[in-house]
């Protein structure tokens, strides 16, 4: 394999690398917010909308009550990291996907200026 077949593997490795960082990045994201939408929205509104402060307050230990409200405070907590690594992991696929584009263009140029000498020349 030649040197310049290397090189050019080596400098869009980016555009074959950079779906995977983008899926997983979209699908940590659409997970926090699956789990959000399915789990905590209805915990959530059972909580605090079937239930009256007194009750709430009231509530011993062991209840029903405070596991629901343990579960609406841990929950957030766990998926708040999950959503900036899946941000970040977003913005990593699309840094890749840039870094390659200086190598395509660079060929592209090499390219032009081979073909450049002959276009102008007339028979």
């Amino acid at each position: 394999m030649s040197n310049e077949l290397t090189t050019l593997r080596r400098e869009t490795t980016g555009l074959k690398m950079f779906p995977l960082f983008t899926l997983a990045g979209w699908s940590l994201i659409g997970f926090a917010i699956l789990i959000k939408a399915a789990f905590l929205a209805p915990s959530g509104a059972i909580y605090w909308g079937e239930n009256s402060k007194a009750i709430r307050d009231s509530a011993a230990a062991g209840t029903i009550l405070l596991d629901q409200l343990a579960a609406l405070a841990w929950w957030p907590r766990l998926l708040e990291p999950l959503i900036f690594l899946g941000i970040a992991a977003f913005i990593v696929g699309i840094a890749l996907q840039f870094s390659a584009i200086p190598g395509i263009l660079d060929r592209r140029m090499m390219g032009l200026k081979k073909a450049l000498p002959l276009m102008g020349r007339r028979s």
